[in-house]
């Protein structure tokens, strides 16, 4: 992983032509900045005067001149340059303070002794013009220095002294732990030469994989011989620094739960295949800025569109806590290949006519607008989920009240093309599905259960399922040919048809009695062979009682001889069983229209 950022950071600051200095700044904190507040001082020679603060617009352009970089909460940040949270705190703790500390030579002398003439005459103009910004401007807002020489404006990047500072105390992180200077003369690990080289660099970037505080871990049991553990020069640092701020910006996903990056890795021609990625990037930067139509929700498969296998991807989720970076998963080796494979599918899945709306019309509601994308979008008011990333959305909603742990697991298996465990996948649907008919959403019950059967289409599609949970399915089958499909054993026919059976015979109940009790002899859906076995008389009964004995006896007949075919070779668990039932019990109208049904 270093070695892949420290390749991508490279490559960009050579496309690029990027100055080190960009590197270091926190650009990414400005993002939502909209004005800049500026103080001006004229120089006249080696002295200053206060002229004026006025008010700009901010533009990312502008960075560089700015120098941006924040430093401590409670004290100054790295350069003058400063966010205002509130103008007198702002202007006293994180500029003037700043000059205050930092006037170890005559020109920031110079520059201090003119601030603190004129500090209330600044800070009131600052008060004013913050204070008097139109509430729909966000309030991000940077204050920051001008100085007018000769009529020309220079800014606080404009300076060397402002770099040099900047430069030197960013620095300062690669190696000081508290009053100890963890650094030494050996080889970089990154680039292989013989330089000066620093123990915190990737603890500082963000990737803890060592801890200074630890006497145990360190050679000698000396906390200043850490740098030999991972030894990193100045110049990697900032290769290293610049290829995670270009995974930031460009790489990082936020969706169902799961933050992560995606690191590229370029197996051939790195120059190559760092400009065909880029290029694919700026596309889709430039869609989007002209676009509202492209979101951040496509920008995972715009961006990999048209890549072939010249790189490879690594996949690291993690988790922010304050300033605690905790990386949760890391995935090697992913072919652009196989991300094209699971787009393709989840679309493939989406076109079978049981995700259609004409039979989601008979399966949920007659109102059910749209395939089962829009449907699951028009029930829920936050994520929606599109045809590129579904299966993640699915994922998180069988799996967000159960284990994050199992549910990463279960993504990091797809993304890795790793088989998946049929039944403990099983036993999550139904967990949830179980749970959906205890509180009698019925409803919820049928589309948790159009949900998981996309799912399981989708992983066999895919080939996840080992060979016995496997399923010969082709995409392009008739609703029912798909469902006969994996109904491929005495046992899940005889299930799932006394699933239809039981629907059937509810509805029924319904028009009589204006209610279905005979629900509660299901059992919660926690069925198994014997269960089934003493069922199906039940609801052969009930049919007799409400006279409807003599309907759906083709269906009677299925049932009865896969049941006779299982005798000895039931080999269903528990959650198979009481799957294949809702899936029946779900599906009961829209499957089999030919054998003779009730009209409403």
């Amino acid at each position: 992983m270093l070695n892949s950022l420290y390749e991508i950071g490279k490559l960009w600051f050579d496309k690029e032509n990027l100055d080190k200095i960009d590197v270091l700044l926190d650009a990414k904190k400005l993002k939502i900045t909209e004005k800049v507040i500026l103080v001006e001082l004229n120089q006249i020679n080696e002295s200053f005067e206060f002229n004026r603060v006025f008010l700009k617009d901010y533009d990312p352009q502008d960075n560089l001149k700015y120098l941006y970089k924040s430093g401590s909460s409670r004290g100054t940040d790295i350069t003058p340059s400063c966010l205002i949270t509130e103008p007198g705190k702002s202007f006293e703790n994180k500029f003037f303070k700043w000059f205050e500390q930092n006037n170890e030579n005559d020109f920031l002398k110079s520059i201090f002794e003119c601030l603190s003439n004129n500090k209330d005459k600044i800070y009131q103009d600052i008060f004013n013009l913050f204070n008097d910004l139109d509430n729909k401007v966000n309030k991000n807002v940077i204050l920051t220095l001008l100085i007018n020489k000769g009529g020309k404006p220079y800014y606080v990047g404009n300076f060397d002294v402002f770099k040099e500072i900047l430069i030197a105390k960013v620095s300062e992180k690669y190696y000081k732990f508290g009053s100890k200077k963890i650094k030494g003369n050996g080889v970089c690990f990154l680039c292989d030469e013989e330089k000066e080289v620093y123990g915190l660099v990737s603890n500082s970037i963000g990737f803890k994989f060592s801890t200074p505080d630890k006497k145990g871990n360190v050679s000698e049991l000396n906390i200043q011989n850490q740098w030999k553990q991972l030894p990193i020069c100045g110049d990697c640092a900032l290769y290293f620094e610049a290829g995670k701020k270009f995974v930031e910006k460009f790489l990082s996903f936020k969706e169902f739960g799961l933050n992560y990056y995606v690191i590229p890795n370029f197996l051939f021609d790195s120059v190559e295949g760092f400009d065909k990625l880029d290029r694919r990037i700026r596309l889709f930067e430039d869609k989007k800025h002209y676009s509202d139509m492209v979101t951040d929700e496509s920008k995972f498969k715009e961006i990999f569109d048209d890549l072939n296998d010249i790189l490879e991807f690594k996949f690291m989720f993690y988790k922010t806590s304050n300033s605690a970076f905790d990386i949760l998963a890391y995935i090697e080796s992913v072919l652009p290949s196989w991300m094209h494979k699971i787009f393709e599918n989840q679309r493939l899945v989406l076109d079978n006519p049981i995700f259609s709306e004409d039979f989601l019309k008979t399966v949920l509601s007659k109102d059910a607008s749209g395939n089962l994308i829009s449907v699951v979008n028009n029930n829920q008011k936050f994520s929606p989920v599109t045809e590129d990333n579904w299966y993640l959305g699915f994922l998180n909603n069988f799996f967000r009240s159960y284990s994050f742990k199992y549910y990463l697991e279960v993504v990091g298996s797809v993304i890795s093309e790793k088989h998946l465990d049929f039944d403990f996948l099983l036993s999550r649907f139904m967990d949830e599905i179980r749970a959906n008919w205890h509180n009698q959403s019925n409803y919820v019950v049928r589309l948790n259960t159009l949900k998981s059967l996309a799912l399981i289409l989708l992983f066999n599609h895919l080939k996840l399922f080992r060979e016995d949970k496997s399923m010969d399915i082709k995409s392009t089958e008739l609703s029912e040919d798909i469902i006969f499909g994996i109904l491929d054993a005495p046992d899940k026919k005889a299930t799932f048809l006394l699933g239809v059976l039981t629907r059937r015979l509810t509805y029924v109940q319904y028009n009589e009695l204006g209610s279905s009790p005979f629900v509660n002899r299901l059992w919660g859906l926690s069925l198994d062979k014997k269960k089934i076995q003493k069922l199906y008389p039940m609801v052969l009964n009930k049919l007799q009682e409400y006279k409807r004995g003599h309907v759906h006896v083709d269906l009677q007949e299925q049932i009865s001889i896969n049941l006779i075919n299982t005798e000895n070779n039931w080999d269903l668990t528990r959650d198979e069983t009481s799957y294949y039932f809702v899936l029946g019990y779900t599906l009961a109208f829209a499957i089999d229209k030919n054998d003779e049904v009730e009209e409403k």
